[in-house]
């Protein structure tokens, strides 16, 4: 007989579970024509950032409700422990910013509307379906037993209050086809959430941006709607980490190599010439500058000209000459030096040449200012003693302060390159960059320097102490960020909170 296995059946159970999680009725009622939308836990960001322990932000609340809530957010009546929205929606006269909640406790909520104004029960309006009020002529406050709607606009004396109230008539009886839940991308996007999140739509966007810039909008060759981007927040033990998304619709995809001007990958030849061995700064990008070109033909604003004219008399080469000497592939790299010197950290400049019109120009510009010496593929240019090298490997125009570096690459790579540092992790896409936050990881001059001025030195350690690197990677579809605290055991809001947080 055939033994069952747990695994698939617990597996099985899982997707079940996954998928069968329903969407709140509340969330219904965010319109489909929002153009952005922020969610965000409560409860969550509550017991990560341990807020109501921070006595300076106490001190600051002076508003009996905000103090209640900072205390306690389940008092407030809402459903704090479920996810809470924000959205944007953009109307002829105004954008309008809306807010809608589950609601827990409708007694609750009605008392602690009470603390803004003792008799405010009287100007409460009731019908069928929920009661509203309106405090002033910028928005409207809507609830009922299942939920609570905010709506305001900035320039609130351009809506009457029948706008406001046929708005939250629409949202308390939403028609599901007319929800931002009948958009397939949103859906993708609640099945993602973490702490802080936001969706955003080029639709309205669009037309807005259209409006504002009227006959100097580029004219491209598709339809830039149904194009949606996606952003999380989460708030670790040590680290806060960030991703991004980015949805095109078919239409763009389909015409959309014309535009990502960015290449899929970093140059891996450049990533191991580069050192990495005591790093402390990082950035390296990929683009593809045949398609830089055509984009620049034709979106550049007529201002470009004066820049290009500055390029060339700084190069020494035409514009165009210069765009078809780069490859599009560049990297910067600092590390610190074990010995101090005058120079106190290697720094490393590598840049994507097609061949060595680049390189000439160069070179004849600063040979006529300093003593230059050519040995093989290498140019060493000597200033004030410090030695500098310049010559092309593997097609990356490499410059370096670093001591033996012509040596240390004729295998064509350098040991303990980029590629095995930490900007590793952060080289899965176009554009990678990399700082260390750990002032004692940096050079004693540093420091010293720092210490020179007490004021200075005490706000660098205290923005700089509770962290221990950032990292961004970027790509045209995905991208992520991470920010490493210093204290892997410590929720990294509780640990922001507090390089925030200055007492009075």
């Amino acid at each position: 007989m055939k033994k069952l296995s747990l695994v698939p059946i617990l597996l099985a159970a899982l997707v079940v579970v996954s998928c069968s999680r329903k969407t709140p009725e509340f969330v219904h009622s965010i319109p489909d024509d929002a153009i952005a939308v922020v969610s965000l836990h409560p409860m969550q960001l509550h017991t990560k950032s341990k807020i109501n322990t921070f006595a300076s932000i106490k001190e600051r609340v002076k508003d009996e409700i905000w103090g209640q809530i900072l205390e306690d957010p389940l008092s407030s009546g809402l459903m704090m422990d479920e996810y809470a929205y924000v959205f944007v929606k953009m109307e002829e006269q105004a954008p309008i910013i809306g807010v809608v909640s589950g609601m827990k406790d409708v007694n609750k909520f009605e008392t602690t509307l009470s603390k803004i104004r003792e008799d405010i029960s009287s100007d409460f309006q009731v019908n069928e379906i929920y009661t509203w009020i309106q405090p002033d002529k910028k928005g409207i406050i809507g609830w009922n037993e299942d939920q609570m709607i905010v709506l305001l606009s900035p320039d609130g004396d351009e809506f009457e209050t029948s706008y406001f109230t046929g708005s939250l008539d629409r949202m308390f009886s939403p028609v599901k086809e007319e929800s931002i839940t009948s958009l397939v991308d949103f859906k993708d996007f609640l099945g993602k959430m973490k702490d802080l999140n936001l969706w955003i739509s080029s639709d309205d966007m669009f037309a807005v941006i259209k409006k504002m810039m009227g006959d100097k909008m580029p004219d491209f060759p598709m339809s830039l709607y149904h194009n949606y981007a996606q952003v999380y927040v989460d708030f670790a033990n040590g680290a806060m980490n960030i991703s991004g998304e980015t949805h095109f619709s078919e239409e763009v995809e389909k015409n959309i190599e014309e535009f990502l001007v960015m290449k899929p990958e970093l140059n891996s030849h450049m990533m191991n010439l580069a050192p990495g061995n005591n790093l402390l700064v990082a950035l390296a990008g990929s683009m593809d500058m045949e398609k830089m070109q055509e984009m620049v033909k034709k979106f550049a604003p007529p201002e470009l000209d004066t820049v290009s004219n500055k390029v060339e008399m700084a190069m020494g080469m035409e514009i165009e000459d210069l765009l078809q000497s780069i490859s599009g592939d560049f990297v910067i790299t600092i590390n610190a030096l074990d010995a101090e010197a005058m120079i106190p950290v290697e720094l490393f400049i590598g840049v994507g040449v097609n061949g060595k019109a680049l390189q000439e120009k160069l070179m004849a510009t600063v040979g006529s200012m300093v003593p230059l010496e050519e040995e093989g593929d290498f140019f060493i240019i000597n200033i004030q003693g410090n030695e500098i090298y310049s010559g092309i490997v593997n097609d990356i125009l490499v410059v370096t302060n670093v001591k033996g570096y012509k040596e240390a690459v004729k295998g064509g790579s350098f040991e303990n390159s980029l590629a095995d540092s930490k900007f590793s992790e952060f080289a899965t896409g176009s554009m990678g960059m990399y700082v260390d936050l750990d002032l004692d990881d940096y050079p004693g001059l540093v420091r010293n320097m720092l210490d020179q001025n007490p004021q200075r030195s005490q706000w660098v350690k205290r923005l700089t102490d509770p962290f221990d690197y950032l990292g961004i990677s970027a790509g045209n579809y995905q991208s992520k960020m991470v920010v490493k605290t210093s204290d892997p055991s410590e929720n990294s809001l509780y640990t922001i909170l507090k390089v925030v947080d200055f007492p009075r």
